[in-house]
């Protein structure tokens, strides 16, 4: 729905604008399959960032801050994990593992179309196009090593 409304907006003539839209739908479709996953798993709203941050690819305490999540909060829905028997104290057990590799997986399948539509050549000439920006921001000092967004080094 998100990536919908996106692409239904007018685009800009504006160089800079234009790739701000088209990133954010792209973003947006596979965040749209992402939500999709999760709500199929259950997992929608704290316990999906509770059960991110134990699988290690996101502090626990930034996500709490940044999400503005109670500590309170944030034990409630732990406690709710461990009865699923996705977590075991602040770690992922071996169910939370595979329900998280199966949300992984359903989301990448899902946000697939635009890049095979690109294609292989057209996904590398992105990445040349927009690493001097990703490099950039990073450089700036203020992008969290372990963010939801996930932006890796490059290869």
């Amino acid at each position: 729905p998100l990536a919908a409304a996106n692409a239904a907006l007018p685009w800009p003539d504006q160089p800079h604008l234009l790739l701000w839209q088209a990133l954010t739908t792209l973003r947006e479709h596979r965040g749209d399959g992402h939500l999709a996953s999760l709500l199929q798993h259950e997992l929608l709203g704290l316990p999906a960032l509770v059960l991110t941050a134990a699988a290690g690819t996101t502090s626990a305490e930034w996500l709490q801050r940044a999400r503005g999540w109670s500590p309170e909060e944030w034990a409630a829905a732990g406690d709710a994990l461990t009865d699923r028997g996705l977590v075991s104290g602040e770690e992922l057990t071996a169910e939370g593992r595979a329900v998280r590799a199966a949300v992984e997986d359903d989301t990448d399948r899902l946000a697939q179309g635009p890049w095979a539509a690109l294609g292989d050549a057209g996904c590398d000439r992105l990445a040349e196009l927009l690493g001097p920006v990703r490099h950039a921001i990073v450089a700036i000092g203020d992008w969290p090593a372990h963010n939801p967004i996930g932006v890796p080094e490059p290869a």
